[in-house]
């Protein structure tokens, strides 16, 4: 289960081998009364640090278990999903290999970008050059 809470205590409380090497076992304790057992792979673990707030998973039992919870680093800004990020990058490959200039090579990959994400596509015209009416002769 999920919880989030103040860390009050932390202490070392040995080592053991696992399949991932050597763990370094540590009691946590938790204002909120909850107190547990983390195993981590350095012996400065930085996960659980007394006076902060973290989000952690409890296991209770005999031998109750806790957890940091991993929230992923933000890759998008705003308004912008790791989903889209992605396909942007593949239209804009896929444009550059086509197109012959860096303002077609962006025309073309917002195309592709609104095709796949199925919205409805702007025709795409290359741009035309005015004619010049100033004639030498």
């Amino acid at each position: 289960m999920n919880k989030k809470s103040k860390v009050t205590e932390v202490q070392s409380n040995g080592t053991w081998e696992g399949s991932y090497g050597l763990m370094y076992k540590y009691e946590i304790v938790f204002d909120n009364g909850d107190c547990g057992e983390y195993s981590s792979k350095s012996e400065d673990q930085t996960k659980f640090v007394i006076g902060q707030e973290v989000e952690y998973t409890y296991t209770g039992g005999k031998f109750p278990k806790i957890k940091p919870v991993y929230t992923a680093p933000a890759l998008a800004g705003p308004g912008q999903s790791r989903e889209d990020l992605i396909i942007r990058q593949s239209c804009i490959k896929a444009a550059a290999e086509i197109s012959s200039s860096a303002e077609s090579t962006i025309k073309c990959a917002e195309l592709f970008f609104a095709w796949v994400k199925q919205e409805p596509v702007k025709p795409f015209r290359k741009s035309q050059k005015k004619e010049s009416t100033d004639l030498p002769f």
